[in-house]
């Protein structure tokens, strides 16, 4: 997160543009590097740019994305759009956390994981990106807004080797 990048998802927010065009905006980003290209190119006028983007963009997000073109600013619209993204769950109060795991949980583990999270963290929803990962030999490994919950028994092999390794 760049200090520029959260700034201009913050202006962003504050035009209160539809979510819809965000979103659309971020799509054409991802499956365009062309356009992302064009946009950040030196070499392409402004004006130039200016008509790419009438073109394409959703009119809500015009006049944001030329702004940030003409201020060398192209370059970071992945980043403003994500950072716009998590301004947005943050004010909906919606937690976004990550569960790695080995043997991928039932239905009935995973709500109660929300549960946790909203009362933990004062969330109306808790989303979760599931990854699985073999290493943890077992358990799983929760991690949001910054704080890692490790029930994996690679975690529990490894506190029970610190306590062995201080006496």
């Amino acid at each position: 997160m760049t200090t520029a990048a959260v700034n201009y998802a913050k202006v962003l927010y504050e035009l209160s543009v539809p979510q819809t065009s965000v979103q659309e905006t971020k799509e054409l980003l991802r499956e365009s590097p062309e356009f992302q290209e064009v946009l950040e190119n030196p070499l392409v006028s402004f004006e130039e740019k200016e008509k790419v983007i009438d073109r394409l963009l959703p009119e809500e997000m015009r006049n944001f994305v030329k702004t940030a073109c003409r201020h060398n600013k192209a370059g970071l619209l992945k980043e403003i759009l994500s950072d716009y993204e998590e301004l947005c769950r943050k004010q909906q109060r919606i937690l976004t956390a990550v569960l790695r795991y080995v043997t991928p949980p039932k239905e009935e583990q995973l709500e109660n994981i929300r549960k946790f999270l909203c009362r933990q963290f004062h969330a109306k929803r808790a989303d979760i990106e599931l990854k699985e990962d073999k290493s943890l030999i077992g358990g799983f490994v929760l991690l949001a807004e910054g704080q890692e919950y490790d029930w994996s028994l690679r975690g529990r092999y490894r506190k029970l080797e610190q306590k062995l390794t201080r006496r």
